[in-house]
């Protein structure tokens, strides 16, 4: 993923007029990923005012269509996940690279809970695949990459620095590249939400390249081995992955959440299906938003990050799923952002 590829005609274009969920990392400071959080406000104005400007900006702003997506199940693409009789992208090789690096020190011990625990960050066991009338696979299992979502009001605007085109060893919070994020949204309900990215991480999974946590102008998903299979390779104008906080209704809700979020050509419909592998690239006549040829996706994860690394813990949202629980994730899209710089 952290390869630099040809660029789409539309993507040369933007970027010749100057980026999501599914990855995980440890937290930085307290909780060891190595990013320093506590400089002194003097140092902190220091730092603002010598930093350069950003490599790339995307943003919405009020009054766009904006998505919430629901939990559904997920359509496997037989290029990422094989067939029945030849699976592919399956968890145990994944867990087993986990626990390998942990042994040698290189990965956070939580690692290969969580992957247990929320397996689709980089695979889809065997045993949790259904076969269609078709042949084909599916997810039945509720996930954050459905085709269901519902209109809501929301904006954002992201900030990027790409300082190295690798991951570099460390600890997950150790690495040069930076971004700055803050999302407003609502849920189905009304309920209100805020979500601040603190810090940029390099996500400590076996097969992420992340090119230090900021990729700009690169594929990622798919079968790529970076970001989660369920989506489809994509390619990325801006992404980073990164630990903030959420607030709901004004409240702090959650710190140390992880979270990603990608700007990427458009891959949901005029139906809001989310295509495959083998659907990729869309048709102009199929994106969703006549003439926008790309959206960008905040996805916030039920992972934390603590001292030991990242931990499945479902984020408490405001919004009530139909089985009486609070949905556990959030997947927001924003389908008429611009791309600044």
């Amino acid at each position: 993923m952290a390869k630099a590829t040809p660029q789409r005609p539309w993507a040369r274009a933007v970027s010749g007029a100057a980026m999501l969920a599914l990855g995980a990392c440890a937290s930085a400071s307290a909780d060891g990923s190595g990013s320093d959080t506590s400089a002194s406000a003097d140092a902190g104005g220091a730092q603002m005012a010598a930093q350069p400007a950003p490599d790339r900006i995307t943003k919405q702003e009020a009054n766009r269509v904006t998505y919430w997506v629901m939990p559904g199940p997920r359509e496997l693409s037989p290029a990422v996940f094989g067939t029945p009789d030849d699976p592919r992208m399956t968890l145990a090789p994944k867990v087993k690279a986990a626990e390998q690096a942990v042994a040698a020190g290189k990965m956070p011990p939580s690692v290969p809970g969580l992957l247990r625990d929320l397996p689709i960050l980089v695979g889809v066991p065997e045993k949790a695949r259904s076969t269609t009338a078709d042949g084909g696979m599916v997810l039945e299992h509720p996930t954050p990459f459905s085709d269901a979502g519902r209109i809501i009001q929301g904006e954002f605007e992201a900030q990027f620095w790409d300082n190295i085109d690798h991951d570099p060893p460390g600890k997950p919070g150790k690495t040069p590249d930076k971004a700055e994020m803050t999302a407003t949204f609502t849920d189905p309900e009304g309920n209100d939400y805020r979500v601040v990215l603190d810090h940029v991480v390099k996500p400590p999974f076996p097969g992420y390249e992340t090119d230090g946590g900021v990729l700009l102008n690169g594929y990622h998903h798919g079968s790529t081995g970076t970001g989660t299979p369920l989506m489809p390779q994509v390619w990325t104008i801006g992404a980073f992955w990164g630990v903030g906080e959420v607030h709901v209704n004004g409240e702090l809700r959650s710190k140390k959440r992880v979270m990603h979020l990608m700007t990427t050509e458009t891959v949901r419909d005029n139906d809001y299906n989310l295509a495959t592998n083998e659907e990729m690239p869309l048709r102009p006549e199929q994106w969703l938003v006549k003439g926008q040829a790309h959206h960008t996706h905040l996805i916030v994860l039920p992972i934390q990050a603590t001292r030991k690394g990242p931990v499945f813990k479902p984020l408490k949202t405001a919004f009530t799923l139909p089985n009486g629980k609070p949905q556990p994730f959030m997947h927001i899209m924003f389908e008429q952002d611009t791309v600044v710089k």
